[in-house]
This record gives structure tokens, sequence and C-alpha cells, in this order.
């Protein structure tokens, strides 16, 4: 699926972020938001080749645990090109340039690696076995 220029990609059993080959995110839940469920969140993106470099944005929630797990680390990746790391504390908007010559006008795999990712089991705060680490609301690609 093509993604349009400056329209967020939802995600959620409601999004549409579901159709994009998507690996480590959890899409059981209803509305428009979903948690990351392994250490390495990807997707594949197709974008038309732009003119000027292009912004992505990303609309998340840490999965932190107060004295527990104060904050998520996320290195970005496009195409296996670094475009950007992050450390989230509370949710947020975050925005990274894209130059324009990495968009190449075929399918491309977004990486989202979240090595603070960890399960609620292991905090010993519940049963959940999934390695959360982000609560995704949308992503953005804008020229």
């Amino acid at each position: 699926m093509a993604i349009n220029y400056n329209e967020p990609v939802m995600f959620g059993r409601s999004g549409s972020a579901k159709t994009l080959g998507c690996s480590g995110i959890d899409f059981s839940e209803d509305g428009f938001e979903s948690w990351t469920n392994s250490a390495v969140a990807e997707m594949d993106v197709s974008l038309l080749i732009p003119r000027q470099d292009v912004v992505f944005e990303i609309h998340a929630a840490p999965f932190v645990v107060t004295d527990r797990l104060i904050s998520q680390n996320v290195f970005i990746f496009m195409a296996g090109f670094f475009i950007g790391y992050c450390t989230l504390t509370a949710p947020a908007v975050r925005e990274f340039t894209v130059a324009r010559n990495l968009i190449s006008g075929r399918l491309m795999r977004l990486s989202l690696v979240i090595p603070t990712a960890r399960s609620p089991h292991s905090l010993n705060i519940s049963d959940d076995l999934r390695e959360l680490g982000l609560h995704l609301r949308s992503i953005t690609f804008k020229v």
C-alpha cells in the first residue's frame, strides 16, 4: 500500500497500519493505537519520490513502570539507513528528517529498534509476555 504524504498512518485494529506488512506490532486492540510487542517493530512503506527532504513524524507513548523502567530508547531506520534516535519518557510526538535520496519510490522497510523493550512479566507486574516498547498512535511522512 502506498502511503500518502501528510496523511497519518494510524495503528490499532481500526487503523491502516496493519496493511503495511508489519511485524513486532500487536493490532488486537480496539481503536487507533497498538503496542510494539518485540524489540524490533517493522513495516513496509512505499512513498513517491519527493522533490525535497521528508519529515518522518512518530506519535507514541513509551512503556514505562515507575522506579523500574523509566524510558524507552528508539532507533529508527529506513531501508537500512539510520534516520534518528530518541528517548521517550512520556507520550510525545518526535520528528526526524529523511534525506530525499533515501526514498526510492519502491517498497522500503521502516524499522523501530527498541532495545529497552521489556515484558510486564519480566518486571513482575503481570503475566503479559509481550516485550512492550511503544504504544504507537500514528506515523506521518511530511513534505
